[in-house]
């Protein structure tokens, strides 16, 4: 174990992922110190191009819906019929459903994020918020040949989470992470290390 960068790093090629490091043992906890007041730290979720193109999509089918039934609707108010209760019910749900799946697409592209507190990495995901906390993290990897970044949790030999961010936030989240609980430790594996680490499981 080295430190890179005032990161702690290892090159052992026994930390490549999906595994976890044999050795479990972490970093030497430091003298704590106060973070209560410490700001949060907000990183924008990624998406690829094919998870934008099918959530545009959607949004686009939604106002597209909206755009029927509204044209529908003002049928049905020239006709003049407003003492048919099922066609009122039927408007009505199809101007929630749109609209709600509209504001649900729109909600995903906007506040997803992770968020690192002095406690929580929270991933916020829409409207669905999910914490994980800080304690409960044994190390973060960074695979500079798969060009990815993973979060190791303490409570499952496998139990694992891909942080999808800017690969430029890579080490700034790294550093944000662990300065918020030295116990967590930071490994990296190059390219060829992950090359090597998938011949021999084969």
């Amino acid at each position: 174990m080295k430190k890179v960068n005032d990161v702690l790093s290892s090159d052992s090629t026994e930390v490549i992922a999906p595994e976890l490091p044999a050795s479990k043992e972490l970093p030497a906890r430091t003298a704590e110190r106060d973070r209560t007041f410490r700001p949060g730290t907000r990183y924008k979720f990624r998406f690829s191009p094919l998870t934008l193109g099918v959530l545009f999509a959607g949004i686009a089918l939604c106002l597209a819906a909206i755009g029927l039934t509204t044209w529908q609707f003002a049928d049905f108010l020239r006709a003049g019929n407003f003492s048919n209760a099922l066609e009122w019910i039927k408007f009505i749900l199809l101007y929630f459903v749109s609209g709600a799946l509209a504001v649900v697409i729109i909600a995903m592209l906007v506040r997803s994020e992770y968020i690192l507190t002095a406690k929580d990495l929270v991933l916020v995901f829409g409207f669905l918020r999910t914490k994980y906390p800080l304690d409960s993290i044994l190390s973060v990897h960074l695979f500079k040949g798969a060009d990815k970044l993973a979060v190791y949790f303490a409570d499952g030999r496998n139990k694992y989470m891909a942080i999808v961010i800017k690969n430029t936030l890579y080490e700034t989240f790294a550093k944000d992470l662990i300065s918020r609980n030295e116990r967590i430790a930071f490994s990296f594996s190059t390219a060829e290390e992950e090359e090597e680490f998938k011949k021999n499981k084969k």
